[in-house]
């Protein structure tokens, strides 16, 4: 019976190869239009304000108008939503970072949006939009770490690549959608 050879790939190799390929595809494709959302969607110089008082923005968007009221649950939703997949993908290709090391990689993109976003005036850059973003990056995290904690880290590239090739789609309709709303 003929052997095989080390040259050959394994299927499971194989499989490895296009699972991480996939992967990466989908986090470059998901910092391109984040990138593309967030600073490159409005025309430079339209618009700059800065709210640096914690849960401001939120607290308005909660006590106003009805109109006020729709555009908030958007700008909410959509800055949780915006995060969730950086916590993911950051913890998940750090293989022995750890969730609090990750949230400061989080942090940090968040508020270089925010400082770019004010340098540029191409949006409000708000501390509530960066709380916003950390606690959808918190739950990219949270999932990610969860995975590892019940599977083997086969399963967990696999499971990874999947919700990669089904979410980051959806994802990328429904930033349109929340963006062509606003």
């Amino acid at each position: 019976m003929p052997s095989k050879t080390l040259t050959e790939p394994q299927p499971s190799t194989t499989r490895a190869r296009v699972e991480t390929a996939v992967i990466g595809v989908a986090f470059g494709l998901y910092l391109v239009f984040l990138l593309k959302l967030l600073l490159f969607s409005r025309v430079p110089g339209s618009e700059r304000s800065l709210n640096l008082i914690p849960f401001a923005s939120i607290a308005n968007y909660l006590v106003g108008p009805a109109n006020v009221q729709r555009f908030a649950f958007a700008n909410i939703a959509g800055n949780i939503l915006a995060f969730v997949p950086l916590g993911a993908y950051v913890l998940y290709l750090r293989r022995r970072a750890r969730i609090g090391s990750t949230m400061l990689i989080v942090a940090a993109a968040s508020v270089t949006v925010e400082i770019l976003q004010w340098v540029f005036a191409v949006g409000t850059s708000d501390v509530d939009d960066v709380i916003l973003n950390c606690v959808g990056g918190l739950l990219g995290v949270l999932a990610v770490a969860g995975l590892r904690r019940g599977l083997r880290p086969e399963a967990v590239r696999t499971v990874i690549a999947v919700v990669s090739v089904v979410a980051v789609p959806v994802w990328l309709f429904l930033g349109f959608v929340v963006r062509l709303r606003m």
